[in-house]
């Protein structure tokens, strides 16, 4: 199993989140058909379904590793290096999630601190 960073930018499926586009763009809500007046609520929808997303990954890769650590303990698994990377990439996973919540909440701060 290869934790690839990039999924997580792409979001789930119809999220209307894409990469780079041919002309230098970032492809998402143009091409989805969204309009100037869906704005935030199409970006944060978009972006928690992207989040959502990664938190069920990170919540799966954790459970498999817990899966497989604890078969190995007991003597019913004998794949240690398997097990070593799947605890690996869970860890990397969580990580990864931890990280984007703590951008977005020190962006909620910032928000909360800007007079307006």
């Amino acid at each position: 199993m290869r934790i690839e960073p990039s999924s997580l930018l792409t979001g789930a499926p119809g999220a209307g989140v894409r990469g780079p586009t041919a002309d230098g763009g970032i492809g998402g809500a143009a091409e989805s058909g969204a309009t100037p007046a869906d704005g935030a609520a199409g970006a944060g929808s978009a972006f928690e379904a992207a989040f959502t997303h990664a938190l069920e990954d990170a919540s799966a890769r954790n459970r498999l590793a817990t899966a497989k650590v604890e078969a190995l303990a007991a003597g019913t698994g004998d794949d240690l290096h398997g097990t070593l990377i799947s605890t690996k990439e869970a860890d990397i996973s969580l990580r990864l999630v931890n990280s984007v919540r703590t951008k977005l909440l020190d962006a909620f701060h910032e928000l909360w601190r800007t007079n307006v």
